[in-house]
């Protein structure tokens, strides 16, 4: 019965994509709107897309090769050589020695190819809003969410629910394999919708409360956490918008109180599937130690994330030294444990080392200043508060690891990068490049 909703509704996103690409769309808009349909679309048949068709590819590894491939050759060299990704091309660097030194080939191809992903849809980002703007961007770039976001609504109004594989708690995700990626897309969906501005969109605050509402019901915490600074940000600013400017700081105190006040009715609401992180946080001197010294009740704190961070970073200051500074290759987790990290920072510390945390960390600090120097104080907050939560959501899972989290990723530094007026000057690059990119 569902797969008949999904099928009748991918229909109807494809004619809606075609349409909007159709209609005064620039060829890096077209590629970003249709490389992430596409992905959500394929997603959405997990049954049929995830399963190896050739050579060990499944039909979503070979689009996303594609996508990627075809990114490249579309964009301009001087796009890919922005003097804001460098500190990422120290990154990847570090996942490339890594791989190398380890011999860990497959692992490498498979990092690299998802990587190059994330930087297409970035660099086409960039290209589409310094063409058009990014409200007309983040606006077309809704129709991609068409499909995910219906087929939510519908597994909730049809009964379509999902047993979370943590607690057996339900999930309603619209048909799609995890609720981890599912939620992503949903973030995404909040992201594009909350980067707008007021008034480029009709009923933009009622999309971003629909969002909000979609992503609790997709029932994945750690994106839930991940959504509230931007969440907050966004109640802000809309609000303050419509305040007097003699009446603003009684404003900001009155929202302080009243955020902080939201926070503990929804945390008291949520209380039994958000206990375990607080267990985790106040216990977390006791919780740090070797996983031999876990006892049974410890290792399901935080569904088993502590004890398995744990086991991580025991083997992690067990090993050699150079495998300490540069890791024990990308995807060395598989074969070693029995699940992946549910960390970021943890993941990249064991497979890329100290050297590639460090660059890592370094990297979102950048794009974190970036974020602040933009002119637009409600746009620049919104990033900021953005990043933050993605920060946070990469504490508890791994949005990098899959194409999901690698576009909302992209969608974020895409429309950190492309402004070109900053608070402090114009952008590390020169006017004579911007205008060469314009006209491109």
């Amino acid at each position: 019965m569902f797969l008949l909703v999904k099928i009748v509704f991918g229909l109807l996103s494809a004619y809606l994509v075609y349409r909007t690409i159709s209609r005064r769309c620039n060829k890096y808009l077209a590629f970003v709107v249709v490389a992430i349909w596409l992905r959500f679309f394929l997603s959405a048949f997990h049954q049929l897309t995830y399963t190896p068709l050739f050579a060990g590819f499944s039909i979503n590894a070979i689009a996303s090769i594609g996508i990627a491939g075809m990114g490249l050759l579309l964009l301009p060299r001087s796009v890919l050589s922005l003097r804001n990704l460098a500190l990422l091309y120290g990154f990847f660097a570090c996942i490339l020695i890594s791989g190398l030194l380890n011999g860990n080939v497959v692992g490498l191809i498979n990092v690299l190819v998802k990587w190059c992903f994330f930087l297409v849809i970035t660099g086409a980002m960039f290209m589409a809003i310094r063409k058009v703007g990014k409200d007309e961007v983040l606006r077309k770039l809704l129709v991609a969410f068409f499909l995910p976001v219906t087929l939510q609504i519908m597994s909730i109004v049809l009964g379509e629910a999902k047993a979370t594989e943590a607690d057996g708690s339900t999930s309603y995700i619209g048909g799609y394999n995890h609720e981890a990626a599912f939620s992503m897309i949903i973030a995404s969906f909040i992201l594009v919708v909350g980067l707008l501005s007021p008034g480029r969109i009709k009923f933009r605050g009622s999309l971003f409360f629909l969002g909000c509402i979609l992503l609790v019901i997709a029932n994945y915490r750690t994106s839930v956490l991940a959504i509230l600074p931007m969440a907050a940000i966004f109640a802000y600013t809309t609000m303050e918008a419509k305040i007097a400017l003699r009446y603003k700081p009684v404003f900001m105190i009155a929202s302080f109180f009243g955020m902080s006040l939201a926070f503990l009715v929804l945390s008291y609401s949520m209380q039994d599937r958000f206990a375990d992180v607080f267990v985790f946080l106040t216990s977390l001197d006791d919780l740090m130690k070797a996983p031999m010294y876990y006892s049974e009740a410890e290792k399901d704190i935080f569904s088993a994330r502590v004890y398995i961070w744990s086991q991580y970073i025991y083997t992690y200051t067990q090993g050699p030294w150079i495998n300490q500074l540069v890791g024990w290759g990308p995807e060395s987790w598989s074969g070693r444990f029995p699940k992946y990290a549910h960390n970021t920072y943890v993941s990249f510390l064991f497979e890329y080392g100290l050297l590639g945390l460090t660059l890592f960390m370094l990297t979102v600090g950048a794009f974190l200043r970036h974020s602040l120097r933009i002119k637009s104080r409600r746009y620049a907050l919104m990033l900021f508060a953005s990043m933050v939560g993605f920060l946070i959501m990469c504490f508890a899972t791994m949005p990098l690891w899959n194409i999901e989290g690698l576009i909302l990723y992209a969608i974020l530094i895409g429309n950190t990068i492309a402004p070109v007026r900053l608070l402090h000057g114009s952008e590390s690059h020169a006017p004579a490049f911007v205008a060469k990119l314009v006209r491109l």
